[in-house]
């Protein structure tokens, strides 16, 4: 890709488009490893079934919208019984045992999508046609309208730590679970709610990203490394460090695409990271204990 003015703007604007969907997912991962101390890689299978159902939706109904409505509704509803046959018994155990058990479960959702929605890859049409023209380039409408619903919905998530009374317990709880049961916070509760809204959040971030990639049952894996990067990054409870994180490698990724082609790109912008983490090894916002 030869490189030109008009080029770098398209690619930094990208960057930090697709930082908003990242950040989205990084924000599930970073809040059930602080509170549960869970990597759930099955994180990545919910990414992807919020994509396969906008997929059915658009196909099946012709609505779109709908499954951002339906999509996140579904992943909420599945997690409860996970979360209490799977992920609860985790907690408290060794980190390889809640490794093993997500991975399984991993697995499962994707093996589930291949038997419903089969192998081949699918295309979503983005329910908004269309460009808008700023700093020299024309950039698709729907990918700004999803980007700032996504921003919308992290700034949600902050207002809704900072300001409810929920958003106490849950930070109560990642600071010490004993010392929150003990002044009377419903720990299980806050376990339980974080799960879904994880869950939920992800779906999303999954029926958002439908009309901008290819929809396949696989999706959530080649998702799940830069997430896990961005919560590195970004320091363990943070939710501005993991925002921060994801527009970084979204830009780093962007301006590098210019020169390599997309795998390679993707790998130069996690090698990016390393210094930063030699310099900052809590995060950018030094949000890890």
């Amino acid at each position: 890709m030869a490189f030109t003015w008009q080029v770098l703007a398209f690619q930094i604007v990208n960057g930090v488009v697709w930082a908003m969907f990242l950040g989205l997912i990084a924000l599930g991962l970073n809040a059930i490893f602080g509170l549960l101390g869970l990597l759930n890689m099955a994180h990545g299978a919910v990414y992807a079934i919020g994509a396969v159902i906008a997929w059915y939706m658009v196909h099946q109904l012709g609505s779109f919208w709908m499954a951002a409505i339906v999509a996140p509704a579904i992943a909420a509803a599945v997690s409860i019984p996970i979360y209490k046959l799977v992920l609860r018994p985790t907690i408290g155990k060794d980190m390889m045992i809640g490794l093993v058990a997500t991975s399984g479960l991993l697995f499962i959702i994707n093996d589930t999508l291949l038997a419903l929605y089969g192998g081949s890859p699918g295309l979503v049409q983005p329910p908004i046609a269309g460009g808008v023209r700023f700093l020299g380039i024309i950039y698709p409408t729907y990918r700004l309208v999803a980007a700032a619903l996504a921003a919308a919905i992290l700034i949600a998530f902050w207002l809704f730590l900072k300001s409810t009374a929920m958003g106490l317990w849950i930070r109560c709880v990642a600071q010490s679970p004993t010392l929150a049961m003990a002044s009377g916070v419903p720990v299980e509760r806050v376990y339980l709610i974080i799960v879904v809204l994880s869950a939920a959040l992800a779906a999303l971030a999954g029926v958002l990203v439908a009309p901008m990639t290819t929809v396949s049952h696989q999706m959530g894996l080649s998702i799940l490394g830069p997430a896990f990067i961005v919560v590195v990054v970004g320091g363990l409870g943070s939710l501005g460090g993991a925002v921060a994180a994801a527009i970084l490698m979204g830009i780093a990724r962007g301006v590098l695409s210019i020169y390599l082609p997309p795998t390679y790109a993707e790998v130069g912008a996690i090698a990016l990271f390393l210094p930063l983490l030699l310099l900052r090894p809590n995060g950018i916002f030094g949000a890890r204990s």
